[in-house]
């Protein structure tokens, strides 16, 4: 970060805010896409952590509100929810509208990495994945997607899974082999 004589205080503010939006995304990539605080909060995503108390600069002045969870898509977009600290239900607030240097105060909640899953989803089904190869999917019922799913995972296991799997894990991400383990 280059905070030089030539630019204003709003300029150097702001960088230190992308780099706190950047750290966020990070963590949020090794934690697994989503975080979600509070004690009483024990599903997928928890961390256990209390909620993070962040301000934020709205048109009726800054006021504080606790971070219940902060979410990342696959495009990268942020999505934080809040509330007050008498409201019992989060809306979602802009990352824009948190003050310079509270962003941190969300990363430091999130554990530096989560090895608690014992499995990972590699594929969703969705009816636009249907409808895209020519399906009126309009009288299908979650039930038949789930077992059309279900078929389609016992067939790629049968099929390509594992071959993939080991072509993915030691040439893409060069994963070591255990010594001990001939292939």
């Amino acid at each position: 970060m280059d905070m030089n004589n030539d630019k204003s205080i709003f300029a150097c503010y702001e960088e230190i805010k992308q780099r706190e939006i950047s750290e966020l995304r990070e963590k949020l990539k090794a934690f697994g896409g989503t975080a979600h605080f509070g004690p009483d909060y024990q599903g997928e995503g928890a961390t256990g952590e209390e909620m993070p108390y962040v301000c934020v600069h709205a048109d009726e002045g800054p006021y504080d509100v606790r971070v219940h969870a902060v979410s990342m898509d696959d495009d990268d977009h942020l999505t934080i929810l809040a509330s007050l600290f008498d409201a019992d239900y989060p809306e979602e607030i802009s990352i824009r509208d948190i003050a310079y240097g509270h962003i941190s105060f969300i990363t430091e909640s999130i554990p530096a990495r989560m090895f608690s899953k014992e499995s990972f989803c590699i594929s969703r089904l969705s009816r636009e994945d249907l409808e895209s190869i020519g399906f009126d999917t309009s009288d299908v019922d979650d039930s038949t997607m789930e077992r059309i799913a279900d078929r389609l995972g016992d067939d790629y296991c049968t099929q390509l899974f594992w071959q993939s799997l080991e072509i993915i894990a030691e040439e893409g991400f060069h994963i070591p082999r255990k010594k001990d383990v001939i292939s």
